[in-house]
């Protein structure tokens, strides 16, 4: 099975479970602070460059220890990805959405699938493999681990999210 299909089978079975999530229990939403690069417990790597995390995020097929990422994000307007496209794509909102109608008209590879919540993030991440997400430091779980971004963690000087 291909891994889009695997993905996309993963992403099924996830979403059923998502829907057992209460609105209490989206953690994340309002948080403030730095955004932490989560991954499953098992991923392979420690760390990322910001330039493959740009790369994963636009569009690319991006391997990190021989796992293909399959990034996830929030919808549009979500205070999250627009910090996120800012800080790692460089784009504001309509700039990337032009970017992905671009794509989509030279009939290239979509845009990340988008997800509701930071709980639907950590879920996802925490049980698809080699599916890479984003959420507010101080809203990650124990069951993600965040990677590290060019060497640094959220906290730590010189960190760009």
């Amino acid at each position: 099975m291909s891994d889009r299909r695997t993905f996309l089978a993963s992403c099924v079975f996830v979403f059923a479970a998502v829907t057992t999530v209460t609105p209490d229990e989206s953690y994340g939403a309002g948080d403030v602070g730095p955004l932490a690069i989560v991954v499953s417990k098992s991923f392979p790597a420690d760390g990322i460059s910001l330039g493959d995390l740009k790369r994963a995020y636009m569009g690319s097929r991006v391997m990190a220890s021989g796992k293909q990422l399959v990034p996830v994000t929030y919808p549009r307007g979500a205070p999250e990805r627009i910090a996120f496209d800012e800080a790692v794509l460089g784009m504001s909102p309509e700039q990337a959405g032009l970017y992905w109608i671009d794509r989509k008209i030279r009939g290239q590879s979509g845009p990340p699938k988008d997800v509701p919540n930071a709980a639907t993030v950590v879920l996802i991440v925490s049980r698809v493999d080699g599916a890479i997400g984003f959420v507010r430091a101080s809203t990650a779980r124990d069951d993600v681990k965040f990677l590290r971004v060019d060497g640094k963690l959220p906290g730590d000087p010189g960190y760009r999210l």
